[in-house]
């Protein structure tokens, strides 16, 4: 049995390299063979995935390392029965802590991969006019694509994430944005919400680098949870963001907490959305919907 590393270097700002040198001279110490894969440029997971699959046999396992986005792309591009590893390297990892994997022992990490028996776990699979895939975090549409955009493009996101504080450039960026966003209308599964300021579907219960906005989600069962948040006065938002950070918002008046395993929706006004981090545009009026996707694991 050979493995075969899918691995991001440039992730968490260089910490993507030092967790692949950290495995790979590990493997070699304990003589397992294990064929690497780098990636040099955003989105070159497509390519090195498609190349491990032409390669492989039956009997070798995947490990992907890297952050959150390395992870969706990566799983965007397996087949729904392939099995896949998860080593994270990134400055959010949600994925991860979704996952209760650890975030800094990598050759502990290794090791549970090398005896794991397969197990199953959902992802969402979202599918409107002009967006379609898998993603492995969260789907929000308004507030956090918004935040997901300011944050990623903040130049003390990279300061903080050296500092192990990543998860504030995401608080930093919420704060400006809360001041400025707009409210917009969304209709899912027939409930029409008409001031809707955050609005985020996940699997599991963690955004911007761990804050708890699903607490009871959960990747091992097919349960969909949908977080949607009233644009009201700024003194309450204000407010909310310490209970939202101790999974104490749920019992918000202007937070909605709807769980099922299928949505469908629309929106009354073009939204940015982010995926997984990356952020795209949903037009007014398309019919988005979204379920889920079994996959399999070893961790």
């Amino acid at each position: 049995m050979d493995y075969y590393i899918l691995a991001n270097p440039h992730a968490g700002h260089g910490h993507g390299q030092q967790v692949t040198d950290k495995l790979t001279a590990y493997l070699t110490q304990e003589q397992i063979t294990y064929h690497l894969f780098n990636t040099q440029q955003p989105l070159d997971e497509y390519q090195l995935m498609t190349d491990i699959l032409a390669q492989k046999s039956a009997e070798d396992r995947i490990v992907i390392i890297g952050g959150d986005g390395t992870i969706s792309l990566a799983v965007n591009t397996l087949p729904a029965d392939q099995a896949f590893s998860y080593i994270p390297a990134g400055s959010g990892n949600d994925f991860a802590r979704g996952l209760d994997v650890s975030l800094q022992q990598t050759i502990e990490t290794f090791d549970n991969i090398h005896k794991a028996t397969p197990q199953t776990i959902y992802v969402l699979k979202y599918e409107s006019e002009d967006l379609s895939g898998i993603a492995t975090n969260n789907f929000g549409i308004g507030l956090d694509a918004a935040i997901v955009a300011a944050a990623n493009q903040s130049v003390t996101k990279g300061v903080l994430n050296t500092l192990k504080l990543g998860q504030l450039a995401y608080l930093f960026s919420a704060l400006k944005i809360i001041l400025f966003k707009k409210p917009f209308q969304v209709t899912v599964n027939g409930t029409t919400f008409d001031k809707t300021f955050l609005f985020t579907l996940t699997k599991h219960p963690f955004f911007g680098g761990g804050v708890p906005l699903a607490p009871d989600a959960n990747l091992m069962d097919a349960d969909i949870h949908l977080v949607e948040v009233d644009r009201f006065n700024l003194l309450g938002i204000f407010a909310l963001i310490p209970k939202v950070l101790k999974a104490k918002h749920l019992s918000n008046k202007h937070v909605n907490h709807l769980v099922d395993q299928s949505f469908e929706l629309k929106i009354s006004s073009d939204q940015p959305v982010q995926i997984d981090g990356e952020v795209h545009q949903l037009q007014a009026h398309q019919t988005l919907r979204v379920t889920t996707e079994k996959r399999t694991i070893l961790k």
